[in-house]
């Protein structure tokens, strides 16, 4: 497919998997005052150490519950927030770049490659402004586009976006929430980005919604060669995205795998726990409650030791004493679990498995289930083998 007029000068050729954005030890605390004088008593502990590599192309999933870190720390990442300590390093044009050392002149003209998709289709786009105006303003204010020229561009991103032309001298207040957000995703297109963070893009829409929403983020992904973190915690929307997947806990990564892999070998109890909350379409399934206990503690005041020891099923004396790093439990895998918490998840994991084949070798041995069957002449199916 032949990419749209929408598109700037293309970015310096990469080769695909090539690192796009290094993160090292971010934090972002924000202080709690109390008293008249307004004295700093605390901190909140928003995102406290994340160390993160990002691939160009691919789709990175963060999820968590809410109030994990996941939104401060994508705003964090491109400085829409300011984060307290830590390196963000972002590959473009063959250098690497300190964004946290970059000034506010510098971070301007480099926030063209790193754009935001916001959560709420309701409230980020202005009630002031018609959708011309909204698509156009990162054009204009980056003197990218002007006249016809500005005009053809914003045609062209509304039409690629599933929308028409017809639209663009209406208000916000006339479309549908998907619209909303279609005209929020040609607006992060404006300038043609190389990230793209997506905050809860469907969290607000319906499920049909969210389908087209998420086909089309994956279309345009292809056609304009993007790289996304996409932020979620429908964590069935972010199997059906991502390459990969990082689960946050009160301000830490504590797994990260690709998508197949996590989802089908969790290595974290709290990524088993949020896994096992996932509700399917299954009328004969049994619902297995979540695998933990209690709830999110203060951020202001987390447990020491492993953060998720207070709710952990598998928790032991050592877990409030000894902070966990993030250690490679299988290729491409990492995790925070301990190693007896490790021990103890595989060892659980097994015991279904060797069920279910107790189970099917006892089927076997009983009745006709264990009288072997004559195998089929040429001329005979399977649904005439039992009249013959």
């Amino acid at each position: 497919m032949n990419a749209p007029a929408t598109q700037s000068a293309p970015a310096p050729a990469a080769k695909a998997g090539d690192t796009i954005l290094e993160v090292r030890g971010l934090k972002t605390y924000f202080p709690v005052k109390k008293g008249v004088w307004r004295r700093v008593v605390g901190h909140v502990k928003a995102v406290d150490g994340v160390d993160l590599t990002l691939r160009r192309g691919e789709t990175l999933g963060l999820v968590g519950e809410s109030g994990c870190g996941k939104t401060t720390l994508g705003r964090s990442i491109i400085r829409l927030i300011e984060p307290t300590a830590g390196s963000i390093h972002f590959h473009y044009g063959g250098d690497r770049i300190d964004l946290m050392q970059l000034k506010r002149a510098e971070m301007r003209k480099l926030r063209r490659e790193l754009q935001y998709i916001f959560q709420d289709p309701f409230s980020s786009l202005n009630p002031w402004m018609n959708v011309f105006d909204i698509v156009a303003e990162p054009l204009v204010v980056n003197r990218v586009a002007s006249g016809s020229e500005l005009r053809d561009r914003v045609e062209s991103l509304i039409r690629r976006v599933g929308l028409k032309p017809d639209h663009l001298r209406r208000y916000p207040y006339a479309f549908s929430g998907g619209q909303r957000q279609r005209i929020g995703i040609a607006r992060s297109l404006a300038l043609n980005p190389s990230l793209i963070i997506a905050d809860e893009p469907v969290s607000a829409l319906d499920v049909s919604v969210q389908a087209q929403i998420l086909n089309l983020l994956e279309e345009l992904q292809d056609e304009f060669n993007l790289t996304y973190i996409f932020v979620a915690h429908d964590l069935s929307v972010v199997e059906h995205i991502s390459d990969r997947v990082a689960v946050m806990y009160l301000g830490e990564i504590v797994e990260i795998a690709e998508s197949e892999e996590l989802y089908r070998n969790p290595s974290h109890p709290y990524t088993a726990a949020l896994l096992s909350a996932v509700l399917e379409p299954d009328p004969d399934r049994s619902f297995e409650r979540p695998r933990m206990k209690g709830i999110v503690p203060d951020p202001a005041d987390a447990p020491p030791g492993c953060k998720f020891h207070t709710r952990c099923l598998y928790a032991e004396p050592h877990c409030a004493r000894e902070v966990p790093v993030l250690r490679e439990v299988a290729p491409g895998h990492e995790s925070k679990a301990c190693a007896s918490c490790l021990e103890r998840m595989r060892a659980e994991a097994k015991e279904p498995a060797a069920d279910a084949a107790s189970t099917d070798g006892g089927a076997a041995e009983s009745g006709d289930a264990g009288t072997p069957s004559a195998p089929l002449s040429p001329n005979q199916s399977p649904s005439n083998e039992g009249k013959q």
